[in-house]
């Protein structure tokens, strides 16, 4: 076997035992809350041994982490798919109809919600997070920008702007969809998309 073929082996089993650690500690965490697993449950359910855990992860902290991350990026490669499919051209009209796909999603998983928490930007904004998944998953952050200056929309600042409105969605969609405060989702979502609305007018160049 050539030198290139053997490192493409051992690149493609350590990202297969990465991703199944990934996707146990998920499961697990849905299934039994995230402070009821341990490690060696993890690496059971994933088929690795508990030293090799280590090699990917530092602790079960960090591992939380990067499935938020990685759940938060799969639900926005879903919304922008789903966007692809519309006919919207409005810059504004866009985003929140990404960022109302977001909360449908959580609404209808809240299993998902109350891992993630509110924490829905984790993953799009920590530059180490980004960095382990950008080969694969979205970047928003490229999005909001190519699709502002298709509509002619000049922002002063998109990450700040993304930032923001993420974070006001994760934040007051929590409480409203877990526990129907301080109004039930259907009641809230016209507030939060005219938020929205307000904060990309509001992010604009002069």
């Amino acid at each position: 076997m050539k030198i290139l073929e053997r490192s493409l082996v051992r690149h493609n089993k350590k990202t297969n035992k990465y991703d199944r650690i990934l996707d146990a500690a998920y499961q697990l965490f849905l299934e039994q809350g995230y402070d009821e697993v341990s490690i060696q449950e993890i690496a059971t359910r994933s088929g690795v041994a508990k030293g090799t855990f280590y090699l990917y992860f530092r602790d079960k902290d960090e591992l939380k982490d990067r499935v938020i991350a990685k759940k938060s990026n799969e639900i926005f490669q879903r919304a922008l798919n789903a966007l692809h499919q519309t006919d919207f051209v409005n810059f504004e009209d866009q985003i929140v109809f990404v960022i109302g796909y977001v909360v449908d999603v959580l609404a209808q998983n809240k299993e998902i919600l109350r891992l993630i928490a509110k924490n829905l930007s984790s993953g799009l904004f920590d530059q180490g997070l980004s960095k382990i998944f950008a080969a694969n998953d979205v970047d928003v952050l490229k999005m909001l920008i190519a699709a502002a200056e298709k509509n002619g929309v000049h922002l002063k600042n998109p990450g700040i702007l993304l930032y923001m409105i993420i974070e006001l969605t994760s934040s007051t969609c929590f409480s409203c969809i877990l526990y129907n405060e301080p109004l039930e989702l259907a009641v809230y979502k016209p507030y939060l998309f005219d938020a929205i609305r307000q904060l990309i007018r509001a992010g604009q160049e002069d």
